[in-house]
């Protein structure tokens, strides 16, 4: 059990591989970093044609780039048919050079058709060009990193049977809060990238925030009247307009596919078919004013 300020959240456990997957996508920064792409799934194939597909791929920018084959898993699961056997595949099939250059085409192509993802990555390459950058870096061996929401020794036991260097585990725990469930929740685990301050740009900005340390939900702003149950967001994706309305316990329902979901985030990846942060894809009106859903965690973040 969690106690903030006095509230009680309980371990909630994911019902589904699905549930914990969607999770990780929604917080592949926190997981990774700042300076870090999370691409979603890709078949790899062996000379022989065996395959497997792994979960994402994740690739980390900064001083010293790598990339990352992302497995998530439940720990009720048989980890050692799970585990060794897919990344056993997943080792083998890396080694293929047409897989390689499967994945860097792959991996280009999503960057290509949205602006704003290659613009972000060029901030991080600098005068470097994406593709040959990639094309270096899928060359080199990836790091496994295996996400799970308990970290056990039928665990390590599975791994250690893994003949690859590098090996990592995120321990991905979700508390809800007690009474109200996922609509107010929290997530512990220990980031794999230290996380970054933001800089104050003007005396009158708001303090600094450490991404992660301070979550804001959706109910979080509903609790504090900065938005409305049935208030509307919207945002004009490849020259379609999709519209959401938030509900009472603080989920997202689609207009378009009436469809629900539990984050932002989760809802502009149903539209995208890729990994995206909801709070900078979604838009909302406030006093007669369009404003991104980010400026009001941040709001509320910095009280």
């Amino acid at each position: 059990m969690l106690l903030i300020d006095g509230v009680k959240y309980e371990l909630w456990t994911p019902p589904l591989e699905d549930d914990l997957e969607q999770m990780v996508k929604e917080h592949a920064q926190d997981i990774f970093g700042e300076k870090s792409e999370y691409f979603d799934k890709q078949r790899l194939e062996s000379k022989l044609g065996k395959g497997s597909i792994p979960d994402g791929f994740v690739i980390m920018f900064g001083e010293s780039p790598c990339w990352h084959i992302v497995e998530v898993e439940l720990s009720s699961h048989d980890l050692h048919r799970h585990i060794v056997e897919q990344a056993s595949r997943f080792i083998i099939g890396i080694k293929n050079t047409q897989t390689q250059r499967k994945i860097v085409d792959t991996i280009w192509q999503e960057i290509d058709r949205d602006d704003l993802r290659r613009l972000r990555i060029k901030s991080f390459l600098g005068s470097i060009e994406i593709h040959r950058f990639l094309t270096d870096l899928i060359s080199k061996p990836p790091v496994l990193t295996i996400i799970i929401e308990k970290h056990t020794g039928e665990l390590d036991e599975a791994l250690s049977a893994l003949a690859h260097p590098q090996i990592k585990v995120v321990e991905f725990q979700t508390f809800v809060r007690k009474g109200v469930g996922l609509g107010a929740h929290a997530h512990l685990l220990e980031p794999l990238s230290e996380p970054e301050v933001s800089e104050i740009m003007k005396e009158d900005d708001p303090p600094l925030i450490i991404r992660g340390v301070k979550r804001v939900t959706l109910q979080d702003l509903i609790s504090q009247g900065l938005i409305n149950p049935k208030q509307r967001l919207f945002k004009t994706y490849k020259d379609n307009r999709y519209e959401a309305e938030i509900m009472a316990g603080g989920q997202l329902r689609l207009l378009h596919d009436n469809t629900v979901w539990n984050s932002l985030s989760g809802a502009s990846d149903h539209i995208t078919d890729i990994s995206t942060d909801g709070w900078e894809w979604w838009y909302t009106e406030v006093n007669g004013q369009r404003c991104v859903m980010d400026d009001l965690r941040k709001r509320l973040a910095s009280n």
